[in-house]
């Protein structure tokens, strides 16, 4: 006898088992094949490590070689809850199972167990057989039952929480496809929406940027969770107790909706009117902002670019939502929901225009300041926030890009360099550069600005040539020599082998130079585009190693290489070089001829040294348009064997006559 309030029918929980037995049972037999099966027939070598930490990580989700396990875990929960709700996809289906004498809660709560069991038992299955052969066979010196037992609590949280949220969003579409897709696009919004809404504010605000590109949004559900380097050491008791509740909160809200969903619904692809809005400028909005951005970083960014793609995309993502709720292509009746999103999206874009909200021309009063970060790369600043957040000590600073100045005239310079963006037109190119003001109450206002500092030189030139900066932009001023292990000295353009400084004494010598180098540098010296061929890896007893670029103008740095003969063992020299080779990285229209030489070999000595040691005029920033790009192959042989190099040079720099003559040829 059935009662009117059993949570649980027998029944239906054993008709959706003999309907679809053959989805757990094929999830069982893949993972069989993949993880029991495919240890035993592994020829393994006792005592390898190697093949030891290779089993460990197939037990290991997110170990990155798991692939087709976290295939099966996003694929196979969402393809059975599609099945077991398919008869509210179905008119008759709905009508024929909701005449039965069981209430909505039964019906939900006995497919919800069906789909929890054929999911569950091919994975306690599976640790069954992998326990039994950890304990009976030669595994166990490769991996323990606690491995065991954490792949098996790790795949079942996995499958519920993806098969939980599969069921939510099956509850509010009446279309198997929809459901499918819109539980995808679920696990994939929260961070897509974001990183859309940032790609798309970078263009339309003057200096806008986040200082922390995705966050912890990445870590939200299954699919972004592996995609999103992810590593095991973040799932703490705590974060599996927050993602077991998150499950069954997405079944409890299941449940709810369920009983309130409209019979009607089926085959609709929002089941529920209220949500039709909601489903429709959702996806005009998307599509809107998604076009925009693609257009925007295919145009460089250029406003009536991005207009137009804000037009297109808004109209082809409202016309395909209008066509899937209608479900008819005779949706042109329905223009007057668009021109009223047109008028708000055009308000909208009005008031970042107008700066409505202050945001560009929002900068900190000097006094108000504790710090900026200043570089062009954002790496520091999240390193010191990963840092703090973890609550890490003793963790020695890298140059990753940006430097933390606190010094009061470095701050004012700075505010005196962003006043001055704000007054000039935004420039097309340049290199990104962030700066960072902590404030005083600790919170933190964030701007990026895209500029050649050859501009801003008078501005950038007192804050580079500052000890604080070079302090913090080169680590060396400041590192202990007797804590370096060993120093690396090589030249990428040559096959010669670098030099390796492990002698105390030759250590500290060099470290002096280099030291002396750096703090003698010019803000014209380090800004220069002279090359990265020769280099110094610093390595620290703890192993940690930091990367220099050794300058032409480190005349103090070279000439010790010189004086203890380093130099000519590790440095490509003019007289190795055999020949050069001049041509366009890609042909153009007007050199596509049959008479124009597409390769000049040149072999004269000092025309060779000439291109070595060619760079551009002072107030030289960037290459021009790609036809003025020259490249430069040279070929030849040292003592360790021929080598082969490529640098490019503008045809515009200043050169000799006789170069000159070669360069025409190319014509």
């Amino acid at each position: 006898m059935t009662f009117k309030g059993s949570l649980f029918n027998k029944g239906v929980m054993a008709g959706a088992v003999k309907r679809f037995w053959w989805v757990g049972a094929l999830y069982g037999l893949v993972l069989l094949l993949i993880l029991p099966f495919d240890h035993m027939m592994k020829d393994l070598p006792v005592g390898n490590k190697w093949v030891g930490e290779m089993l460990r990580r197939s037990l290991d989700l997110f170990s990155g070689g798991n692939g087709l396990q976290t295939v099966l875990i996003c694929t196979v929960p969402v393809i059975l809850a599609m099945l077991l709700f398919q008869y509210l996809h179905n008119g008759r289906a709905t009508a024929v199972l909701h005449s039965l004498p069981l209430d909505r809660k039964t019906l939900f709560l006995s497919h919800t167990a069906a789909g929890l069991a054929l999911l569950l038992l091919p994975v306690l299955f599976n640790g069954l057989v992998l326990l039994v052969l950890n304990a009976t066979t030669h595994l166990k010196l490769y991996y323990t039952p606690w491995d065991i037992l954490r792949w098996m609590g790790m795949s079942a949280l996995f499958d519920t929480l993806t098969f939980s949220i599969a069921v939510l969003v099956g509850m509010f579409t009446g279309n198997a496809v929809a459901q499918i897709i819109f539980t995808y696009i679920l696990q994939v919004l929260p961070t897509g929406l974001y990183v859309l809404l940032v790609e798309n504010l970078r263009y339309l605000v003057y200096g806008y940027t986040v200082v922390n590109p995705t966050g912890n949004l990445r870590y939200n559900f299954p699919l972004m969770l592996f995609t999103g380097g992810t590593t095991r050491g973040l799932f703490t008791a705590g974060t599996v107790a927050v993602y077991l509740l998150a499950a069954v909160l997405f079944l409890a809200v299941a449940a709810f909706v369920y009983r309130l969903r409209p019979a009607e619904a089926a085959g609709e692809v929002v089941a529920f009117p209220v949500l039709r809005p909601v489903f429709k400028y959702g996806v005009t909005a998307c599509a809107m902002l998604l076009a925009g951005a693609y257009f925007a970083s295919v145009y460089r960014g250029a406003f009536p670019v991005i207009a137009l793609g804000y037009v297109l995309g808004s109209l082809l993502g409202y016309l395909t939502a209008e066509a899937l709720l209608q479900k008819s292509l005779k949706i042109w009746s329905s223009y007057k929901g668009y021109l009223g999103y047109a008028a708000v999206t055009m308000l909208l874009l009005l008031g970042i225009a107008v700066d409505a909200t202050g945001y560009e021309h929002r900068i900190p009063a000097p006094e108000k300041v504790r710090e900026v970060y200043f570089g062009t790369s954002i790496g520091g600043w999240i390193l010191r926030d990963e840092q703090e957040s973890t609550r890490e000590q003793n963790v020695e600073y890298e140059y990753r890009g940006g430097a933390f100045l606190k010094d009061r005239n470095n701050i004012k310079n700075l505010i005196l360099l962003h006043r001055q963006l704000l007054k000039a037109p935004r420039p097309a190119d340049g290199i990104d550069h962030y700066i960072v003001y902590i404030l005083n109450n600790g919170a933190h206002l964030a701007r990026r600005y895209s500029f050649d500092e050859g501009e801003y030189a008078s501005l950038l030139k007192p804050i580079y040539e500052f000890l604080e900066y070079k302090q913090a932009r080169f680590p060396v001023v400041v590192q202990d020599p007797a804590k370096i292990k060993m120093i690396e000295i090589g030249d990428h353009r040559t096959s010669k082998r670098p030099a390796i400084l492990a002698d105390r004494a030759e250590i500290g010598e060099f470290v002096a130079r280099l030291k002396q180098d750096v703090l003698s540098a010019t803000f014209e010296e380090m800004t220069a585009d002279t090359g990265e061929y020769m280099y110094a890896n610093i390595v620290d007893a703890a192993g940690k190693s930091v990367h220099y670029t050794l300058r032409p103008g480190y005349r103090s740095v070279i000439g010790w290489l010189k004086e203890k003969g380093y130099y000519e063992k590790i440095v490509l020299l003019p007289e190795e070089v055999e020949y050069a080779v001049l041509e366009y990285p890609a042909p153009s229209e007007a050199r596509k001829t049959a008479s124009a030489p597409k390769r000049i070999e040149i072999r004269d000595r000092r025309l060779i040294e000439e291109l070595l040691n060619i760079s551009g005029p002072d107030d030289y920033t960037s290459p021009g348009d790609i036809g003025d790009i020259i490249n430069v192959t040279f070929s030849g042989r040292a003592a360790a064997g021929p080598f082969q190099f490529t640098r490019s040079i503008q045809r515009d720099w200043p050169v000799s006559d006789a170069l000159r003559e070669y360069l025409k040829r190319l014509d």
